[in-house]
């Protein structure tokens, strides 16, 4: 993921505007989007299962990266998910990424059939499991007897190719010694975090990096933003991004010249998806060369 900067955009996961999804694929890719991606979050009653909607999204697109945005381990054992994601990279011709994390918000999880009762033993499990994950790619039958998984003589089929880029969704210091331990890229939401806290976050990725005998700038740094392209007065540039297009680009420069992230996802919140991503790759986009 490393390289250069890419663009993406997060579509609409709700039953009742899978048709918006779909059409809004199909405009980034023509747009320029080098990435689309639906959240996951199957606990709640209006969003769709995230993989049969990147099987579609995939088909519906001959270029663009696809992900989920992020899938939570806890409904989702390493055996399965490492087939899934095996199975959607070979489908997609080598254009599936796995975006991971332990879900939230977290306490629907559990009543929804969840593996761990609480988040710490879920970051725990995901420690474990991404190494798993990567192993179940291989060629070799993987036993393993871990904390939380035990496999025997599981495979998840032939080895992806190119193998599957993972990208874990972190905010606290665990998680983020996690993605510098494991991951390819680093896949945040503005949502979720102070932007004064982003520099301290980066930090403790590439010291977990290192410690682990990685290079830190292996890792992607991908920032989900969430907001709306609007005529509207210039407000908030921290967990929801609100006004024009000049606004859009100067708080996007800042994120990747002063916070350090070398993509950003497009996570509109208002309106339709499929005229605030034109407006995103026509107005905000090329402003950021």
């Amino acid at each position: 993921m490393t390289g250069r900067a890419r663009f993406g955009v997060a579509l609409p996961a709700s039953q009742r505007r899978l048709s918006e999804a779909l059409e809004a694929a199909t405009i980034a890719e023509e747009a320029g989007a080098d990435l689309v991606t639906v959240s996951d979050h199957p606990y709640l009653p209006g969003e769709l299962d995230a993989f049969p909607l990147l099987s579609l999204l995939l088909a519906r697109t001959e270029r663009v990266l696809v992900a989920p945005n992020v899938t939570p381990l806890a409904l989702r054992p390493p055996a399965m998910l490492a087939k899934s994601a095996s199975t959607l990279q070979q489908a997609g011709a080598g254009r599936f990424v796995l975006g991971i994390g332990v879900g939230g918000p977290y306490e629907r999880i559990p009543a929804f059939g969840g593996a761990w009762p609480t988040v710490g033993e879920a970051i725990s499990a995901l420690d474990e499991a991404i190494p798993l994950i990567r192993r179940l790619w291989g060629p070799a039958p993987v036993d393993h007897d871990g904390r939380y998984f035990r496999l025997k003589q599981a495979s998840a089929g032939p080895p992806p190719e190119p193998p599957v880029p993972v990208w874990v969704g972190s905010f606290k210091p665990r998680m983020l010694a996690i993605t510098g331990r494991h991951a390819d890229g680093w896949l945040p939401t503005n949502a979720y975090l102070d932007l004064a806290d982003v520099p301290d976050m980066q930090r403790r990725i590439d010291d977990a990096a290192g410690a682990a005998g990685r290079e830190p700038d292996e890792i992607g740094r991908v920032f989900n933003v969430m907001g709306t392209i609007s005529d509207s007065a210039p407000r908030r540039n921290d967990q929801l991004l609100v006004g024009p297009a000049e606004h859009w680009a100067h708080a996007l420069r800042d994120y990747r010249d002063r916070l350090g992230f070398d993509s950003f996802v497009f996570w509109p919140v208002q309106g339709d998806s499929r005229e605030q991503i034109r407006l995103f790759f026509e107005q905000v986009r090329p402003q950021l060369d």
